[in-house]
């Protein structure tokens, strides 16, 4: 018997269960969570969705679509919408242009 709980949107969620795979289920969700908190607690203004980034960047969406397109990394929510790491988005043009020296 497990007890697991989680803090989401501060509200606390307590599961207890003796079933295994919901177990591994549940942490991995934890983890998932755990991650995304991350992202957004340390975001900064440069990132955000294809449209928030675009418009930081001054460049077009089509701009952020493409640079996806090439490998640019993206967290995908909700299986729906693409967010850009402001860290990774750096890295990631630093790699593309050295690449092209």
């Amino acid at each position: 018997m497990a007890n697991l709980t989680f803090n989401v949107a501060g509200v606390s969620v307590s599961v207890n269960t003796a079933d295994a795979e919901l177990i591994r289920e549940l942490q991995r969700f934890n983890s998932n969570l755990e991650m995304v908190q991350v992202l957004f607690n340390n975001q900064s203004a440069n990132g955000g969705n294809i449209k928030e980034t675009a418009k930081s960047w001054n460049v077009s969406e089509s701009t952020v679509n493409k640079w996806i397109k090439q490998g640019l990394p993206v967290v995908e929510l909700d299986g729906m919408n693409k967010y850009i790491v402001t860290r990774s988005l750096l890295d990631w043009l630093r790699s593309n242009e050295e690449s092209k020296q």
